[in-house]
């Protein structure tokens, strides 16, 4: 089964489009070339103070890689992390 890197970031005070564009511009073609990527979901908030991102790979060993490499290249500008975590992929619909 897959694993999954998730991040939880704080959006409060951030502005939505411009989070929407940064998701769009920088991180997801760089999340794009991590080896073992399959695919990523990003979640916001209905009440916009708070962000999910779930990225997808093949394996725990890419999952934790990813997770580093995302940590290490984020942008300055990018919201602040809460929290990160691998999960297993015990189930998919």
């Amino acid at each position: 089964m897959p694993f999954a890197a998730v991040t939880f970031v704080n959006l409060q005070g951030r502005d939505a489009a411009a989070g929407v564009s940064m998701l769009n511009d920088v991180l997801i073609p760089r999340i794009k070339t991590l080896p073992g990527f399959q695919a990523a979901r990003f979640l916001r908030s209905v009440d916009g103070s708070s962000g999910v991102g779930s990225v997808i790979f093949d394996t725990e060993s890419n999952a934790r890689d990813g997770l580093d490499a995302m940590s290490a290249a984020r942008p300055a500008d990018a919201p602040p992390v809460e929290s990160t975590a691998i999960y297993e992929i015990v189930a998919e619909v």
